[in-house]
């Protein structure tokens, strides 16, 4: 996906262009990026979308063909040729994609020109917003799974348009272990896998036929659907005996997929029938609808698949299909400003600020939103702890690395946060000084 500076909305361009013929555009500006309600109804969100929002600010300009297009829109000359020459000159500071976050407390801190805070506003919650929210919702699955089970990333068919291509980048950072997204898996570096569709059992006069020449083609690799017409009667007797067909030869059938039916009822038919033909390392993969309620269902069960294809429940974030973020001016030139409103959870907290972790015998206890002045916990570590500026090279992490810090976040959490049912809110405090400030603010009136 390319961005330019036309990735934005209209009033971004309206203000830039206010401020600009006020001579105000340069003044100096902090902006906070933050969520009030953590998603699908339950305590945390997983923190994902600092290298895409970092290579759209690089990416971020205005050719001739977005000038001209502006100027139609009426825009003036004058803020056209400042806008032609725009680089953007801001600073990012973020926590580590992977980072467990919380409802209320800075997130990302956007600071620099007034202008160019304001025409990367969009950007920022489009990325953000979507890729946390993403990341969020596979690793509410990936909690509820057994050790040994694997989540597969099914749903670029199922995305609402390219969004696709950065969900299963998320989808990766939240716990699936692999994607069908090749594009993705080419530019992010996830592994990238799948079967086979029904169109291919129908292609072929048998399904033996069909699964015969898939294995012959993959034979290392082979997984089979075997619900095209009858799963008990007719696709598991014939994955059986490509199975065992298979084994002769010193290949292996690595699994069968199951893509409907009742799988309470299904799966332990199906495991019997390949346990009892002395298959019983090969896989169980189910797709279908599948979401975290659903995995924790089947398990609970003591009926428990090798593999989940998730799909549209995990790419279009099934049940919570937005993650509200905020991105609130907190500072200009160099003085805290706040939003008032009557409904007080609405209200900003001011001035350049610092997120503090607390944690106790390797156990996080709670974060502290502080004021940036030098304020250093007794123990913790810094949240925020990325710092991009514009021009400089941002250090790219690993998927692999993302999502094994958010697996290391979670085992020091403690489970009734991470629970899907009626999760305990974790602990975010506001220190007296900030608190403080806010009040202040308040009392002063406009």
């Amino acid at each position: 996906m390319q961005f330019n500076g036309l990735y934005t909305d209209y009033y971004e361009l309206s203000m830039a262009q206010a401020f600009f013929l006020e001579g105000r555009h340069q003044e100096s500006a902090v902006f906070d990026y933050y969520f009030r309600k953590a998603p699908f109804e339950g305590s945390y969100a997983v923190f994902a979308g600092t290298q895409t929002l970092i290579d759209a600010i690089e990416a971020f300009n205005y050719d001739q063909e977005a000038i001209d297009y502006l100027e139609s829109l009426g825009f003036q000359k004058s803020f056209l040729k400042w806008l032609s020459g725009l680089r953007i000159n801001i600073s990012v500071n973020t926590p580590p994609e992977g980072t467990i976050v919380f409802p209320n407390e800075p997130i990302a801190e956007i600071s620099g020109p007034l202008s160019h805070c304001l025409l990367l506003e969009t950007l920022v919650l489009n990325i953000l917003n979507f890729e946390s929210l993403i990341a969020t919702k596979a690793s509410r699955m990936k909690s509820v799974m057994m050790p040994n089970q694997k989540l597969i990333d099914f749903g670029l068919r199922r995305a609402q348009g390219f969004a696709g291509f950065h969900a299963s980048r998320a989808a990766a950072i939240g716990g699936c272990d692999s994607s069908s997204n090749v594009i993705s898996g080419m530019i992010h570096g996830h592994p990238v896998g799948g079967t086979h569709a029904h169109a291919w059992i129908q292609s072929f006069t048998s399904a033996i036929d069909a699964f015969r020449t898939f294995a012959k083609t993959y034979p290392d690799s082979t997984i089979l659907l075997v619900d095209t017409y009858d799963t008990l009667k007719s696709g598991i007797p014939n994955a059986i005996k490509v199975g065992l067909e298979m084994k002769r030869t010193g290949h292996q059938l690595q699994g069968v997929r199951l893509d409907s039916g009742e799988f309470k009822k299904l799966i332990p038919l199906v495991r019997k029938q390949l346990d009892e033909a002395g298959l019983s390392d090969v896989s169980i993969v189910i797709s279908d609808n599948i979401d975290e309620f659903k995995i924790e269902e089947l398990n609970k069960a003591d009926v428990r698949p090798d593999v989940f294809g998730v799909g549209t429940r995990l790419i279009t974030a099934y049940g919570g299909p937005a993650l509200n973020g905020v991105y609130k001016m907190s500072s200009l030139k160099g003085k805290p400003v706040i939003k008032r409103s009557d409904d007080s959870s609405k209200i900003t907290l001011p001035g350049p600020k610092r997120v503090y972790r607390y944690v106790k015998n390797g156990q996080l206890l709670y974060d502290e939103v502080v004021r940036d002045n030098n304020h250093q916990p007794a123990d913790g570590s810094l949240l925020r702890a990325v710092n991009w500026r514009s021009g400089s090279v941002y250090q790219k992490e690993s998927l692999n690395t993302i999502a094994s810090r958010l697996n290391e976040q979670k085992l020091k959490l403690d489970p009734a946060v991470l629970r899907l049912h009626r999760p305990e809110a974790y602990d975010v405090r506001i220190s007296p000084g900030l608190k403080k400030l806010q009040q202040d603010l308040l009392n002063k009136g406009i």
